[in-house]
């Protein structure tokens, strides 16, 4: 019952705009049960979409916005990365309904950060923390009824997050979330010790089951970083020890339910990493699908440099948004893995630019934390969440799914720190 009580929707005066916010964030968490157990249409998740189109138009109609000069990089950035495509997909044109159904997997996100950073208060900040948190804890219950009673497990066990194939994929980065802000906030004495290790047992265990060998990377990563930012302590030999011994034990698991190729060692991460192939002999891999796809399906330079145009590569449900490029090519998988997707349709240029956002978050986040009155929280978050874009961009397609709105969400918190103070400043 606490945290439910801790968990409420602190319903007051707010704008319609801002209410719309808020549905961009929590909706991702309500879609699987909406749809799953509810039976709600599939067009259900479309009212994200809907909702982040709304709010850039009243945004933008809206004449007195609190708006902190530190964003103006971003947003420029943004839209040259718009106009960058708009202007190749001239040169590459075959469908406007391939543009945007490619603008809208792809600008969404962008939209979402821009959204967050402009409209969210620190008490949404706060409503949305404790909201992940509580969150946390129905995903976990629901991911063991999920192993235990419908004998879900590897890409089926999604948890909250649903029980389609790849679904698990969310929880890398619901999970990386969760976990940075409960070390970070244990190793500087605001959360128990108990929490904080039955998230990271839970987290493990969970990952386990789910066969995500990638999340011990991530879980290694996140500890590292939280290790550099914060000052030494007994909390942090004591964390780092006792993730050692919950490290051990969930791999240990993970062997156990599948087989020695499941273990989790440096050696065996290489091997996946390096693989010619995914799932079969036709596909491609994470890390090698790029010179494979410049080799054999990029037919110039040009192509390889601009691509082929943003969304004359994407698939979708609606026919009209079904390219003949995946009709002929889906059998690579190349959409499993938001860099070949990227490469595809924009190109080396688009690829580095769609990264370098990634880079100036972690850039704006380290100098954001070196401010006196900044919250050094939401700045580690973001550099640790931008770090693990860059690897997730080359890992999965998971970036390109509803999900990436939390990634969006923790990216943009320096932003709306920053921001708060200026308003109180001038109110």
């Amino acid at each position: 019952m606490a945290q439910i009580s801790n968990i409420n929707l602190h319903i007051k005066k707010r704008p319609f705009v801002q209410w719309l916010a808020l549905f961009i964030f929590v909706m991702p968490f309500l879609i699987a049960f909406l749809m799953d157990i509810l039976r709600a249409p599939n067009l259900i998740k479309y009212t994200i979409d809907l909702a982040w189109v709304l709010c850039i138009a009243l945004l933008f109609m809206k004449r007195h916005i609190v708006f902190d000069r530190k964003f103006m990089p971003f947003f420029i950035f943004i839209g040259v990365f718009f106009l960058y495509t708009l202007i190749g997909y001239m040169f590459n044109y075959q469908s406007v309904f391939f543009y945007l159904w490619g603008f809208r997997n792809n600008f969404r996100f962008f939209s979402a950060f821009i959204i967050f950073c402009m409209l969210f208060t620190e008490d949404d900040v706060e409503f949305c923390m404790k909201f992940l948190d509580f969150m946390f804890w129905v995903n976990i219950a629901v991911s063991l009824f999920q192993f235990f009673v419908l004998g879900l497990e590897q890409d089926y066990l999604g948890g909250i997050f649903g029980i389609e194939r790849g679904c698990n994929s969310y929880s890398i980065i619901f999970f990386s979330i969760v976990l940075s802000k409960s070390i970070l906030m244990f190793m500087s004495k605001q959360e128990t010790a108990l929490n904080c290790f039955l998230k990271c047992g839970a987290t493990l265990v969970i990952s386990a089951m789910a066969e995500l060998k990638f999340f011990f990377v991530i879980f290694v990563i996140i500890l590292l970083l939280s290790t550099i930012f914060t000052s030494f302590s007994w909390r942090k030999f004591l964390i780092i020890l006792l993730s050692a011994i919950l490290f051990t034990f969930a791999s240990s698991i993970l062997t156990e339910l599948f087989g020695e190729s499941s273990n989790v060692s440096f050696e065996r991460i290489m091997e996946l990493t390096f693989s010619t192939n995914y799932s079969s002999q036709e596909d491609l891999s994470r890390f090698t699908a790029i010179p494979t796809l410049s080799e054999s399906v990029m037919h110039s330079d040009l192509e390889r440099i601009f691509g082929m145009g943003l969304g004359n590569c994407d698939t979708s449900t609606f026919a009209i948004c079904n390219t003949p490029f995946y009709q002929t090519y889906s059998y690579l998988h190349y959409s499993w893995f938001s860099s070949a997707f990227l490469f595809l349709e924009t190109g080396f240029v688009g690829l580095t630019m769609y990264l370098i956002f990634f880079v100036m978050c972690l850039v704006f986040s380290l100098n954001q934390r070196r401010q006196k009155d900044a919250n050094k929280l939401y700045c580690q978050m973001a550099v640790i969440m931008s770090i693990i874009c860059l690897a997730l961009t080359f890992y999965n397609g998971s970036l390109r799914f509803e999900v990436a709105y939390m990634v969006y969400f923790v990216l943009a918190l320096p932003f709306i720190d920053s921001r708060s103070k200026i308003s109180r400043l001038n109110p």
